[in-house]
């Protein structure tokens, strides 16, 4: 009977060692970029896509290595991957698209305090361009837009407005992981 308590004793003393050793994980694990869209009660297919953004993994802060707008969401992941264009394959850097409540003029006013270091330009009266890397960049070129680290800021359409009601503005951030 003594060995048994003492087997008993060693097995719950090392069940507790694990419980607080995945307790302090958890609680190192590292912060969220932003928070997933929470998806309105009347949207169309809305069992698909909550399953769609069940699934989606959403990088660190850290990983991202630029701040998500304050108060915006997730409405959009992209991993990693890869393309084919004029016959080479590339690989593409992950994306993610915010949504936000607030006019794409602050947004932008934003992130020009934010990214410092990074170049700038409003294309068009239509959107605004945040880049790294080299002087130019030409954002509707897919090769380069899928593979610069960059950032758009624009007016929410259907996609972003349908996911977030009241929606004025999206921010796509194509980033280089930070690991």
């Amino acid at each position: 009977m003594k060995n048994l308590t003492k087997k008993h004793s060693l097995l719950i003393g090392m069940s507790l060692i694990m419980a607080m050793g995945l307790t302090i994980s958890a609680a190192m694990a590292a912060e969220p970029f932003a928070q997933k869209v929470d998806l309105p009660k009347k949207l169309g297919n809305r069992d698909m896509w909550i399953n769609v953004i069940k699934n989606w993994v959403v990088p660190s802060k850290e990983e991202v290595g630029i701040p998500a707008y304050p108060g915006s969401v997730i409405v959009a992941l992209k991993e990693k991957g890869w393309m084919e264009a004029n016959g080479e394959k590339m690989d593409t850097l992950p994306a993610i698209t915010l949504a936000t409540k607030d006019e794409p003029a602050k947004v932008t006013a934003f992130y020009k305090e934010q990214l410092s270091g990074w170049k700038y330009k409003n294309q068009m009266n239509m959107f605004d361009i945040f880049w790294t890397g080299k002087d130019e960049f030409n954002n509707m070129d897919i090769t380069e837009a899928a593979i610069i680290p960059n950032m758009v800021i624009m007016e929410a359409f259907s996609a972003q407005t349908d996911f977030l009601p009241g929606a004025k503005t999206a921010i796509t951030i194509v980033y280089k992981p930070v690991k």
